[in-house]
Protein backbone atom coordinates (compact mmCIF):
# COMPACT_ATOMS: atom_id res chain seq x y z
CA UNK A 1 0.00 0.00 0.00
CA UNK A 2 3.03 2.32 0.39
CA UNK A 3 3.01 3.24 -3.31
CA UNK A 4 -0.71 4.08 -3.31
CA UNK A 5 -0.93 7.84 -2.94
CA UNK A 6 -3.80 8.81 -5.25
CA UNK A 7 -7.52 9.27 -4.72
CA UNK A 8 -10.19 9.63 -7.36
CA UNK A 9 -13.39 11.64 -6.89
CA UNK A 10 -16.39 10.93 -9.13
CA UNK A 11 -19.77 12.63 -9.25
CA UNK A 12 -23.03 12.59 -11.21
CA UNK A 13 -23.11 9.21 -12.88
CA UNK A 14 -26.91 9.03 -12.38
CA UNK A 15 -27.38 5.26 -12.55
CA UNK A 16 -31.18 4.94 -12.61
CA UNK A 17 -33.91 2.42 -13.20
CA UNK A 18 -33.79 0.82 -16.64
CA UNK A 19 -36.68 2.54 -18.41
CA UNK A 20 -39.61 0.67 -19.90
CA UNK A 21 -40.30 2.64 -23.07
CA UNK A 22 -43.81 2.47 -24.48
CA UNK A 23 -44.81 2.95 -28.14
CA UNK A 24 -44.04 6.44 -29.38
CA UNK A 25 -41.99 7.22 -26.27
CA UNK A 26 -38.28 7.83 -25.72
CA UNK A 27 -35.50 6.97 -23.27
CA UNK A 28 -35.58 9.57 -20.50
CA UNK A 29 -32.61 8.34 -18.43
CA UNK A 30 -29.58 10.60 -18.12
CA UNK A 31 -26.93 7.85 -18.21
CA UNK A 32 -27.26 6.83 -21.86
CA UNK A 33 -25.74 3.68 -23.41
CA UNK A 34 -22.47 5.30 -24.49
CA UNK A 35 -22.11 6.96 -21.09
CA UNK A 36 -22.69 3.62 -19.35
CA UNK A 37 -20.06 1.89 -21.51
CA UNK A 38 -17.54 4.62 -20.74
CA UNK A 39 -18.28 4.46 -17.02
CA UNK A 40 -17.97 0.66 -16.99
CA UNK A 41 -14.57 0.84 -18.69
CA UNK A 42 -13.47 3.58 -16.29
CA UNK A 43 -14.39 1.55 -13.20
CA UNK A 44 -12.49 -1.43 -14.60
CA UNK A 45 -9.50 0.84 -15.22
CA UNK A 46 -9.56 2.06 -11.62
CA UNK A 47 -9.68 -1.51 -10.37
CA UNK A 48 -6.23 -2.31 -11.78
CA UNK A 49 -4.43 0.94 -10.93
CA UNK A 50 -1.41 0.27 -8.72
CA UNK A 51 -1.13 3.81 -7.31
CA UNK A 52 -4.78 4.22 -6.26
CA UNK A 53 -5.74 3.98 -2.60
CA UNK A 54 -9.27 5.35 -2.56
CA UNK A 55 -12.29 6.06 -4.82
CA UNK A 56 -14.87 8.51 -3.51
CA UNK A 57 -18.28 8.91 -5.12
CA UNK A 58 -19.52 12.32 -4.00
CA UNK A 59 -23.18 12.16 -4.92
CA UNK A 60 -25.69 11.20 -7.59
CA UNK A 61 -24.04 7.84 -8.11
CA UNK A 62 -27.65 6.64 -8.35
CA UNK A 63 -30.81 8.46 -9.41
CA UNK A 64 -34.50 7.93 -8.70
CA UNK A 65 -35.62 11.47 -9.60
CA UNK A 66 -35.46 11.26 -13.40
CA UNK A 67 -38.81 9.53 -13.87
CA UNK A 68 -41.82 10.79 -15.90
CA UNK A 69 -44.67 12.15 -13.80
CA UNK A 70 -47.03 9.26 -14.62
CA UNK A 71 -44.55 6.46 -13.79
CA UNK A 72 -44.02 5.33 -10.22
CA UNK A 73 -40.35 5.78 -9.22
CA UNK A 74 -38.41 2.83 -7.85
CA UNK A 75 -36.43 3.14 -4.65
CA UNK A 76 -32.64 3.25 -4.80
CA UNK A 77 -32.64 -0.24 -3.28
CA UNK A 78 -34.91 -1.51 -6.06
CA UNK A 79 -32.80 0.13 -8.77
CA UNK A 80 -29.59 -1.50 -7.53
CA UNK A 81 -31.24 -4.90 -7.01
CA UNK A 82 -32.82 -4.88 -10.48
CA UNK A 83 -29.58 -3.97 -12.23
CA UNK A 84 -27.60 -6.60 -10.33
CA UNK A 85 -30.16 -9.29 -11.24
CA UNK A 86 -29.93 -8.28 -14.90
CA UNK A 87 -26.12 -8.49 -14.68
CA UNK A 88 -25.79 -4.86 -15.67
CA UNK A 89 -22.13 -4.20 -16.67
CA UNK A 90 -21.92 -0.91 -14.75
CA UNK A 91 -23.10 -2.50 -11.51
CA UNK A 92 -20.84 -5.50 -12.04
CA UNK A 93 -17.81 -3.24 -12.51
CA UNK A 94 -18.78 -1.29 -9.39
CA UNK A 95 -19.17 -4.50 -7.37
CA UNK A 96 -15.77 -5.73 -8.57
CA UNK A 97 -14.17 -2.43 -7.54
CA UNK A 98 -15.72 -2.71 -4.07
CA UNK A 99 -14.21 -6.20 -3.74
CA UNK A 100 -10.67 -5.01 -4.44
CA UNK A 101 -8.74 -5.49 -1.17
CA UNK A 102 -6.30 -2.66 -1.95
CA UNK A 103 -8.74 0.13 -2.84
CA UNK A 104 -11.10 1.79 -0.38
CA UNK A 105 -14.47 2.81 -1.90
CA UNK A 106 -16.56 5.54 -0.26
CA UNK A 107 -20.00 6.76 -1.30
CA UNK A 108 -21.77 9.98 -0.27
CA UNK A 109 -25.37 10.69 -1.29
CA UNK A 110 -26.25 13.64 -3.48
CA UNK A 111 -29.67 15.09 -4.18
CA UNK A 112 -30.79 12.60 -6.84
CA UNK A 113 -29.92 9.69 -4.53
CA UNK A 114 -30.66 11.40 -1.22
CA UNK A 115 -32.60 8.39 0.05
CA UNK A 116 -29.48 6.21 -0.14
CA UNK A 117 -28.74 4.71 3.29
CA UNK A 118 -26.00 2.77 5.03
CA UNK A 119 -28.35 -0.22 5.10
CA UNK A 120 -28.81 -0.21 1.31
CA UNK A 121 -25.05 0.16 0.73
CA UNK A 122 -24.30 -2.66 3.16
CA UNK A 123 -26.93 -4.90 1.55
CA UNK A 124 -25.52 -4.64 -1.96
CA UNK A 125 -21.88 -3.55 -1.57
CA UNK A 126 -21.02 -4.60 1.96
CA UNK A 127 -18.45 -6.86 3.61
CA UNK A 128 -16.95 -9.47 1.30
CA UNK A 129 -15.96 -12.70 3.08
CA UNK A 130 -13.59 -13.69 0.26
CA UNK A 131 -11.41 -10.59 0.57
CA UNK A 132 -12.30 -9.79 4.20
CA UNK A 133 -12.75 -6.17 3.14
CA UNK A 134 -15.60 -3.84 4.13
CA UNK A 135 -16.74 -3.21 0.56
CA UNK A 136 -18.26 0.21 -0.12
CA UNK A 137 -18.30 2.55 2.87
CA UNK A 138 -21.32 4.81 3.26
CA UNK A 139 -20.15 8.34 4.01
CA UNK A 140 -23.57 9.88 4.55
CA UNK A 141 -25.43 10.76 7.69
CA UNK A 142 -29.10 9.88 7.96
CA UNK A 143 -31.78 9.43 5.33
CA UNK A 144 -32.99 12.56 3.48
CA UNK A 145 -30.07 14.60 4.85
CA UNK A 146 -27.58 14.60 1.99
CA UNK A 147 -26.70 18.20 2.77
CA UNK A 148 -24.60 17.20 5.77
CA UNK A 149 -22.74 14.30 4.10
CA UNK A 150 -19.10 15.37 3.88
CA UNK A 151 -15.79 13.61 3.18
CA UNK A 152 -12.83 15.03 5.11
CA UNK A 153 -9.12 14.29 4.88
CA UNK A 154 -6.72 16.71 6.56
CA UNK A 155 -7.57 20.11 4.98
CA UNK A 156 -9.58 18.63 2.12
CA UNK A 157 -13.38 18.72 2.06
CA UNK A 158 -15.54 16.97 -0.55
CA UNK A 159 -19.32 16.91 -0.82
CA UNK A 160 -21.89 16.85 -3.58
CA UNK A 161 -22.60 20.59 -3.50
CA UNK A 162 -26.40 20.50 -3.67
CA UNK A 163 -26.66 21.63 -0.04
CA UNK A 164 -25.62 25.10 -1.23
CA UNK A 165 -28.23 25.29 -4.01
CA UNK A 166 -31.75 26.48 -3.24
CA UNK A 167 -33.75 24.10 -5.42
CA UNK A 168 -31.84 20.93 -4.52
CA UNK A 169 -30.86 21.19 -0.86
CA UNK A 170 -32.89 18.95 1.48
CA UNK A 171 -36.02 20.97 2.25
CA UNK A 172 -37.13 21.06 5.91
CA UNK A 173 -39.77 23.75 5.29
CA UNK A 174 -42.17 22.38 2.71
CA UNK A 175 -41.51 18.64 2.83
CA UNK A 176 -40.50 18.02 6.46
CA UNK A 177 -41.26 14.29 6.25
CA UNK A 178 -39.31 13.47 3.12
CA UNK A 179 -37.21 16.65 2.75
CA UNK A 180 -37.67 16.42 -1.04
CA UNK A 181 -36.78 19.80 -2.56
CA UNK A 182 -38.34 21.63 -5.50
CA UNK A 183 -35.63 20.18 -7.73
CA UNK A 184 -37.19 16.75 -7.36
CA UNK A 185 -40.42 17.88 -9.03
CA UNK A 186 -38.52 19.83 -11.69
CA UNK A 187 -36.60 16.63 -12.48
CA UNK A 188 -39.82 14.64 -12.84
CA UNK A 189 -41.16 17.22 -15.32
CA UNK A 190 -37.88 17.33 -17.28
CA UNK A 191 -37.97 13.50 -17.54
CA UNK A 192 -41.53 13.70 -18.83
CA UNK A 193 -40.50 16.08 -21.60
CA UNK A 194 -37.71 13.70 -22.65
CA UNK A 195 -40.07 10.70 -22.48
CA UNK A 196 -42.69 12.37 -24.69
CA UNK A 197 -40.51 14.25 -27.17
CA UNK A 198 -37.05 12.65 -27.19
CA UNK A 199 -35.55 16.04 -26.34
CA UNK A 200 -34.00 15.91 -22.90
CA UNK A 201 -32.03 19.16 -22.94
CA UNK A 202 -32.05 20.76 -19.51
CA UNK A 203 -31.75 24.46 -20.17
CA UNK A 204 -34.17 26.35 -17.96
CA UNK A 205 -31.15 27.97 -16.28
CA UNK A 206 -30.26 29.74 -19.53
CA UNK A 207 -33.02 32.27 -18.90
CA UNK A 208 -32.40 32.70 -15.17
CA UNK A 209 -31.05 36.24 -15.59
CA UNK A 210 -34.12 37.39 -17.50
CA UNK A 211 -36.46 35.70 -15.05
CA UNK A 212 -34.74 37.21 -12.02
CA UNK A 213 -34.90 40.64 -13.61
CA UNK A 214 -38.57 40.23 -14.52
CA UNK A 215 -39.98 38.80 -11.28
CA UNK A 216 -37.22 39.24 -8.67
CA UNK A 217 -35.97 36.50 -6.35
CA UNK A 218 -39.12 36.39 -4.19
CA UNK A 219 -41.25 34.82 -6.95
CA UNK A 220 -38.39 33.11 -8.71
CA UNK A 221 -38.97 29.51 -7.54
CA UNK A 222 -42.61 29.36 -8.60
CA UNK A 223 -41.82 30.99 -11.95
CA UNK A 224 -39.10 28.44 -12.71
CA UNK A 225 -41.45 25.55 -12.00
CA UNK A 226 -44.16 27.09 -14.18
CA UNK A 227 -41.65 27.64 -17.00
CA UNK A 228 -40.46 24.02 -16.84
CA UNK A 229 -44.08 22.81 -16.89
CA UNK A 230 -44.81 24.98 -19.92
CA UNK A 231 -41.70 23.76 -21.72
CA UNK A 232 -42.84 20.16 -21.15
CA UNK A 233 -46.37 21.11 -22.27
CA UNK A 234 -47.92 19.80 -19.08
CA UNK A 235 -51.06 21.34 -17.54
CA UNK A 236 -50.94 22.57 -13.95
CA UNK A 237 -53.56 20.01 -12.94
CA UNK A 238 -51.30 17.08 -13.89
CA UNK A 239 -50.81 14.48 -11.15
CA UNK A 240 -47.26 13.41 -10.23
CA UNK A 241 -47.08 9.77 -9.12
CA UNK A 242 -44.94 9.38 -6.02
CA UNK A 243 -43.32 6.39 -4.30
CA UNK A 244 -45.59 3.55 -3.28
CA UNK A 245 -45.46 3.71 0.50
CA UNK A 246 -47.31 1.30 2.80
CA UNK A 247 -48.91 -0.36 -0.20
CA UNK A 248 -50.58 2.85 -1.43
CA UNK A 249 -49.73 4.84 -4.52
CA UNK A 250 -49.75 8.54 -3.79
CA UNK A 251 -49.98 11.48 -6.18
CA UNK A 252 -49.42 15.21 -5.85
CA UNK A 253 -50.91 17.88 -8.08
CA UNK A 254 -48.53 20.26 -9.88
CA UNK A 255 -50.62 23.20 -8.77
CA UNK A 256 -50.01 22.09 -5.18
CA UNK A 257 -46.27 22.15 -5.84
CA UNK A 258 -46.51 25.74 -7.06
CA UNK A 259 -48.30 26.79 -3.89
CA UNK A 260 -45.99 24.76 -1.67
CA UNK A 261 -42.78 26.40 -2.89
CA UNK A 262 -43.93 29.94 -3.66
CA UNK A 263 -42.17 31.29 -0.54
CA UNK A 264 -38.97 29.29 -0.95
CA UNK A 265 -36.70 32.33 -1.35
CA UNK A 266 -38.23 34.05 1.68
CA UNK A 267 -37.67 30.91 3.73
CA UNK A 268 -34.00 30.80 2.74
CA UNK A 269 -33.60 34.52 3.33
CA UNK A 270 -35.00 34.20 6.83
CA UNK A 271 -32.73 31.28 7.62
CA UNK A 272 -29.39 32.37 6.08
CA UNK A 273 -29.84 36.04 5.14
CA UNK A 274 -30.52 37.76 1.82
CA UNK A 275 -26.93 37.52 0.56
CA UNK A 276 -26.56 33.76 0.94
CA UNK A 277 -30.12 33.17 -0.22
CA UNK A 278 -29.38 34.96 -3.50
CA UNK A 279 -26.09 33.08 -3.88
CA UNK A 280 -27.98 29.81 -3.44
CA UNK A 281 -29.92 30.70 -6.60
CA UNK A 282 -26.68 31.34 -8.47
CA UNK A 283 -25.40 27.96 -7.23
CA UNK A 284 -28.22 26.35 -9.20
CA UNK A 285 -26.68 27.59 -12.45
CA UNK A 286 -23.19 26.38 -11.60
CA UNK A 287 -21.68 29.17 -9.49
CA UNK A 288 -20.44 27.06 -6.58
CA UNK A 289 -17.14 28.95 -6.31
CA UNK A 290 -18.54 31.21 -3.61
CA UNK A 291 -19.55 28.23 -1.49
CA UNK A 292 -16.01 26.86 -1.83
CA UNK A 293 -14.61 30.23 -0.70
CA UNK A 294 -16.86 30.29 2.36
CA UNK A 295 -15.74 26.80 3.39
CA UNK A 296 -12.07 27.71 2.94
CA UNK A 297 -12.38 30.88 5.04
CA UNK A 298 -12.72 28.65 8.11
CA UNK A 299 -8.95 27.98 7.87
CA UNK A 300 -9.37 24.22 8.32
CA UNK A 301 -9.86 23.68 4.58
CA UNK A 302 -7.73 24.52 1.54
CA UNK A 303 -9.18 22.08 -1.01
CA UNK A 304 -12.90 21.84 -1.80
CA UNK A 305 -14.29 19.30 -4.26
CA UNK A 306 -17.92 19.45 -5.46
CA UNK A 307 -20.08 17.82 -8.09
CA UNK A 308 -23.72 18.73 -8.79
CA UNK A 309 -23.20 21.38 -11.49
CA UNK A 310 -22.24 18.86 -14.24
CA UNK A 311 -19.39 21.20 -15.27
CA UNK A 312 -15.77 20.45 -14.46
CA UNK A 313 -13.85 23.23 -12.72
CA UNK A 314 -10.37 23.66 -11.30
CA UNK A 315 -9.68 27.05 -9.80
CA UNK A 316 -6.71 28.19 -7.68
CA UNK A 317 -7.15 31.07 -5.22
CA UNK A 318 -9.77 33.79 -5.51
CA UNK A 319 -10.22 37.47 -4.73
CA UNK A 320 -11.15 36.64 -1.15
CA UNK A 321 -9.27 33.44 -0.24
CA UNK A 322 -5.64 32.74 -0.97
CA UNK A 323 -3.94 29.37 -1.29
CA UNK A 324 -7.11 27.39 -1.88
CA UNK A 325 -8.23 25.01 -4.64
CA UNK A 326 -11.80 24.48 -5.79
CA UNK A 327 -12.43 21.51 -8.09
CA UNK A 328 -15.61 20.16 -9.60
CA UNK A 329 -15.77 16.58 -10.89
CA UNK A 330 -18.09 17.31 -13.79
CA UNK A 331 -20.42 14.59 -15.06
CA UNK A 332 -20.72 11.25 -16.82
CA UNK A 333 -24.13 11.73 -18.40
CA UNK A 334 -24.12 14.80 -20.66
CA UNK A 335 -22.06 13.51 -23.58
CA UNK A 336 -21.29 14.42 -26.29
CA UNK A 337 -21.79 18.05 -25.22
CA UNK A 338 -19.63 17.58 -22.14
CA UNK A 339 -16.64 15.28 -21.57
CA UNK A 340 -16.54 12.44 -19.06
CA UNK A 341 -14.39 13.89 -16.26
CA UNK A 342 -13.15 13.14 -12.75
CA UNK A 343 -10.86 14.62 -10.12
CA UNK A 344 -7.60 13.02 -9.06
CA UNK A 345 -5.80 13.93 -5.85
CA UNK A 346 -2.13 13.02 -5.42
CA UNK A 347 -0.46 13.40 -2.03
CA UNK A 348 3.32 13.88 -1.94
CA UNK A 349 4.11 13.75 1.77
CA UNK A 350 7.87 14.03 1.32
CA UNK A 351 7.30 17.39 -0.39
CA UNK A 352 4.38 18.42 1.84
CA UNK A 353 2.25 18.89 -1.30
CA UNK A 354 -1.11 17.90 -2.66
CA UNK A 355 -1.87 18.05 -6.38
CA UNK A 356 -5.39 18.25 -7.69
CA UNK A 357 -6.14 17.38 -11.31
CA UNK A 358 -9.20 17.23 -13.52
CA UNK A 359 -8.83 14.48 -16.08
CA UNK A 360 -10.83 13.47 -19.12
CA UNK A 361 -11.84 9.87 -19.86
CA UNK A 362 -11.75 8.91 -23.54
CA UNK A 363 -14.21 6.03 -23.35
CA UNK A 364 -11.66 3.21 -23.17
CA UNK A 365 -8.57 4.91 -21.78
CA UNK A 366 -7.46 7.94 -19.76
CA UNK A 367 -7.37 11.20 -21.67
CA UNK A 368 -5.37 14.30 -21.07
CA UNK A 369 -5.09 16.28 -17.86
CA UNK A 370 -7.44 19.21 -18.40
CA UNK A 371 -5.91 21.23 -15.57
CA UNK A 372 -3.89 20.74 -12.39
CA UNK A 373 -3.01 22.85 -9.34
CA UNK A 374 -0.94 22.26 -6.22
CA UNK A 375 -1.24 23.35 -2.61
CA UNK A 376 0.62 22.69 0.63
CA UNK A 377 -0.69 19.99 2.96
Amino acid sequence: MSNRNKRVFISDTHISQIPEIGPGKFDYSWLQKEDAKALTNFLKHLNVKQDLEEVIFIGDLFDNWIVPVDIEPKTIDEIIESRIKKKDPVLQALLDLCRNPDIRVVCLPGNHDMELTAEVVEKHFGYNPDTKRPGMIFGGTRIWNAGSSVYRSSRLRAEHGSAHAMFNAPDPFNNPGSRLPLGYYISRVVATKAYNTGHGDRHWWTYVDDMLEAVGPDKFAACVFEAVMEEARLPLDVEIVMHNRNGQTETVNARQILARYENLYSQWKERVGAGLAFKSILAEIGYLDDAADRLCKKNDTNIVIFGHSHDWVLDKDSWFVEDRIYANCGTWCDSPKKPWTYVELETLREKNERWVRVLKWEGHKPGKILKEEGVNL
